[in-house]
């Protein structure tokens, strides 16, 4: 996913899973309790799948996935982890952001306003997770894992290899 064209920067997938026309993405923060930020992509193809779902299917490559199913008010996230140095703080709660990139290098981001069994999977969605809030309880948008695009690392190359010419 292509976070910013002109500095040619995109999202540094961890994992990807599933197969399809469609991707979906979810970015967890853990920077609060002193770990990483970790991007991952679900390709799919069905219609009706929500972040739910997603991120019931992430648990097949590490990612631990805690929630608690409150019936009629929803399906929310009590904690995440992945690996050794990222486990998430269950009394911070997780903020649940939701967003898209146009590829001009930020990311329009919006508060998720319900829980993960009401927010369908449409492709370019990046499901943005930190853990923890602002004081005044608005939600902390994740930090997103950048790379170089493929591309720009070509232009990258041929300046170092340009300058070592001369």
């Amino acid at each position: 996913l292509i976070i910013d064209s002109n500095f040619g920067l995109e999202l540094d997938i961890t994992e990807t899973i599933g197969s399809g026309q469609y991707s979906s993405y979810v970015v967890i923060d853990f920077e609060a309790t002193g770990g990483n930020s970790w991007a991952f992509e679900y390709k799919f193809n069905d219609d009706g799948l929500v972040v739910h779902d997603m991120l019931m299917d992430f648990e097949s490559v590490g990612l631990s996935y805690a929630y608690t199913d409150w019936g009629a008010w929803g399906v929310f996230v009590d904690n995440f982890s992945y690996g050794e140095n990222n486990i998430g703080e269950v009394s911070n709660y997780w903020a649940h952001s939701l967003g898209f990139s146009d590829g001009s290098g930020s990311v329009e981001w919006s508060a998720a306003d319900g829980g993960v069994e009401s927010v369908a999977l449409v492709d370019g969605l990046i499901s943005g997770w930190f853990n923890g809030f602002n004081p005044d309880y608005s939600v902390i948008n994740p930090s997103l894992p950048l790379i170089p695009a493929p591309g720009a690392l070509f232009f990258i190359s041929l300046s170092v290899f340009g300058h070592q010419l001369r």
